[in-house]
């Protein structure tokens, strides 16, 4: 099941978002990570969907993988 990147992308950062070590302050934090991206139309208004791949392997039946590459930095 698809689902939005909003969501996908939400999901990730809860994930990155566990407990900090005592003593450890991140001030940055790159994300590259392939997912598979389409648009489809939801209650009429375009959305566009995101999922992990369905295998790593190269495959002509399966869809196009886009990089996604994400960066966060504390700002003062």
């Amino acid at each position: 099941m698809k689902t939005s990147l909003a969501d996908t992308l939400l999901a990730l950062v809860a994930g990155l978002a566990a407990a900090p070590l005592a003593g450890l302050k991140v001030s940055e934090l790159q994300v590259e990570l392939p997912l598979e991206v389409s648009a489809a139309l939801l209650h009429g208004q375009l959305t566009f969907m995101a999922q992990a791949p369905h295998s790593r392997w190269a495959g002509g039946f399966l869809p196009p993988v886009q990089r996604v590459r994400m960066r966060w930095a504390l700002e003062e």
